[in-house]
């Protein structure tokens, strides 16, 4: 089992790799390295460069230096992120909650990026949900508690802060079987569709529903989210399951990628996509 503590985050990650690129690309060796920053060894320099350990970044100011990086918009870009990897955010007061902090790192994500696309196969993704809905599906979790399902809910709702106060643009697109699955009783279900539909009026929001009998079999495949963060970052794909959370970058998010584009070209348009919704609410009256 993978102790939680020692995962880096992805920031660190990120910083790291870009590290390593730059002292192999200058020719110099783990060791050397090491020596010039003053720690113990290269197997210490090497969990900076994994970034399991992350790197300060006046450490990072130095090491530029080291490798010859001359470019001051780069160096300016490093150093930013190693700041960026200490900061710590709203979130990190839930670690109780998550109990495995890689998944911190998607709240991270859904704070910094410009582009969130979300597909909801199953279970509505959490930035959808209402507090009804939430609740019934904390409620079937039975490693929760009732404190622990008020703190997850305090949580989700804090998340939802990207949509009514971030400058995110969200694009959602959700599966038919979503609209026609009850959760908890009707009245849950009809108030979460109905939600659904006044977050598809919201400006940020693009919200369509791909339909039972699609021909894109990768859309009968499972949820995932995209998120745009834009350069330096890129995109990164996020999967979730019951054994914990995926992170996917280049090259294996053009996959993912792949996979959104032909789902969103197979999805109703979003008037057809409102109606469908209308459609299933007074199905559940």
């Amino acid at each position: 089992m993978t102790d939680s503590r020692n995962v880096a985050s992805l920031r660190s990650q990120w910083l790291g790799q870009r590290l390593r690129d730059l002292r192999e690309a200058a020719g110099i060796s783990l060791t050397d390295a090491a020596e010039y920053l003053g720690v113990k060894n290269a197997s210490t320099m090497s969990r900076y460069e994994t970034g399991v350990i992350p790197l300060r970044w006046t450490d990072v100011d130095a090491l530029l230096t080291l490798y010859g990086v001359a470019d001051e918009a780069q160096r300016s870009e490093l150093i930013d992120l190693a700041k960026e990897a200490w900061r710590k955010g709203w979130w990190d007061e839930y670690r109780d909650v998550v109990g495995d902090k890689r998944y911190l790192d998607a709240f991270w994500l859904e704070s910094r990026s410009r582009h969130i696309k979300i597909f909801s196969f199953g279970l509505l993704h959490g930035l959808l949900q209402t507090p009804a809905y939430m609740d019934a599906v904390f409620r079937d979790d039975p490693t929760m508690d009732e404190a622990a399902r008020t703190r997850a809910t305090e949580l989700r709702h804090a998340r939802q802060r990207v949509i009514t106060e971030g400058s995110a643009a969200l694009t959602v697109i959700v599966h038919e079987t979503i609209l026609r699955q009850k959760v908890a009783d009707s009245a849950t279900t009809r108030e979460q569709l109905a939600h659904l539909l006044e977050l598809g009026r919201c400006g940020r929001v693009t919200l369509r529903v791909i339909g039972f009998d699609t021909s894109v079999l990768r859309a009968h495949a499972g949820s995932f989210v995209l998120f745009d963060l834009g350069e330096p970052f890129g995109t990164v794909a996020y999967v979730e399951n019951f054994a914990g959370c995926l992170y996917l970058e280049s090259p294996a998010v053009d996959r993912y990628l792949s996979a959104y584009d032909n789902i969103e070209k197979a999805a109703f348009t979003t008037g057809e996509s409102a109606k469908i919704i209308k459609r299933a609410i007074e199905g559940w009256k």
